[in-house]
């Protein structure tokens, strides 16, 4: 019986195509999950945003594990909390690649998110997915196996100077860190607004906390200069903080601030002082049941218990592209999920097509941004 069993076992691999390797086939019968790993804020002030990530993220997965995972394999996310902190985010980085052997980085939050977790994954020879980031470092074709969901800064940009013009606004000044994302945002502002025969009234820069020792200058600078429009580029409490000083010594003109600085984290740091602030969104408005790509999420988040927000939107959309390229790998080593990844066509989610970028120059879809303005109510509306 023995050596019939061995006989039939032989003439089933004889069967099976030449060109199919033993690593290949061993995969058929491998159960091994298909891990990623996140660097997110899990706990403090921008707690918010990373947890809806990660459980929105993690119910996207579960629906497919619970429908037998991506051939047999389930899709596991091991989330390690940074405190919004990048040097945290770079341990992590470490973490996850030497104990947690992740194939992919994936859904970065925070200040990690931007440089420490790209330059991170380069350095663990990792994919780094869906990070949120308007980094034009991320999309600039430097790094390899980087792969954006969202529009850039500069993309954010360039919608706040064209809405701005539109509405006869000519001088605004820009808020932000003395960082390379500070410096980003600042060469991104004077070429849309110039561009468009705008003035760039000032440009100011406060510490990542908004500490007693940057604020009274920046709020000195902005107001000698009489700007209508103020632009917020810099950390949420930092932003909160500086909005908070000039409003309080006089400041009457409008805000506007970017999709990483100006979510519920802000609001609920600025209470009162967050209504009228305008915000750029890279992702559909979660509330809105006018698109096939809204009433999905919605019925996602009913189904799966979730709140629904621009991060939870966000991660809905990223968690799901994903699960489209793990369909077409070949393997789940790193190696097999870029070439999966690089591989990908951009999907439409009804009314919102989205798909994953390396670079600007070789974006397959137009950069979405929209504007929604924070109401006295506590919500966000378009």
């Amino acid at each position: 019986m023995m050596k019939r069993r061995t006989a039939l076992f032989g003439a089933g691999l004889a069967a099976l195509p030449a060109a199919w390797p033993l690593s290949a086939l061993a995969a058929i019968h491998d159960r091994t999950p298909i891990r990623l790993g996140q660097s997110a804020p899990i706990s403090g002030p921008l707690a918010q945003v990373g947890i809806a990530f990660r459980d929105t993220a993690l119910a996207v997965f579960n629906e497919v594990n619970g429908q037998g995972g991506i051939g047999g394999r389930e899709i596991e996310l091991v989330t390690l909390d940074d405190e919004d902190h990048a040097e945290r985010t770079s341990v992590n980085v470490k973490l996850l690649a030497s104990e947690h052997r992740v194939s992919a980085l994936f859904g970065f939050v925070g200040a990690g998110a931007h440089r420490a977790g790209a330059r991170g994954a380069v350095e663990e020879g990792l994919p780094y997915i869906a990070p949120v980031s308007g980094s034009q470092e991320l999309r600039a074709g430097t790094l390899p196996w980087i792969y954006n969901l969202r529009a850039g800064h500069v993309d954010e940009i360039e919608y706040i100077a064209r809405h701005t013009s539109n509405v006869g606004i000519q001088r605004v000044s820009l808020v932000s860190e003395y960082n390379s994302q500070g410096w980003e945002l600042r060469d991104a502002l004077m070429s849309a607004f110039e561009a468009r025969g705008g003035q760039v009234a000032s440009i100011s820069s406060v510490d990542h906390e908004g500490s007693r020792y940057s604020l009274p200058g920046a709020v000195a600078s902005v107001l000698a200069r009489d700007p209508q429009a103020i632009v917020l580029g810099s950390d949420y409490v930092a932003s909160a903080r500086f909005v908070g000083a000039v409003r309080q010594a006089g400041y009457t003109g409008l805000f506007y601030t970017l999709s990483t600085v100006g979510g519920s984290a802000l609001m609920e740091q600025l209470g009162p002082l967050a209504a009228g602030i305008s915000v750029t969104q890279v992702v559909p408005f979660p509330w809105t049941a006018s698109a096939p790509v809204g009433r999905s999420f919605q019925a996602f988040c009913a189904r799966r218990k979730i709140d629904p927000s621009f991060a939870a939107m966000e991660a809905w959309l990223a968690a799901t592209l994903f699960v489209d390229a793990a369909r077409r790998a070949r393997d789940f080593t790193p190696v097999r999920l870029a070439e999966a990844l690089d591989g990908l066509p951009p999907r439409d989610f009804g009314g919102y097509v989205a798909g994953f970028y390396s670079s600007s120059k070789t974006r397959r879809t137009p950069a979405q941004v929209d504007l929604t303005v924070f109401s006295r109510a506590g919500k966000f509306v378009k």
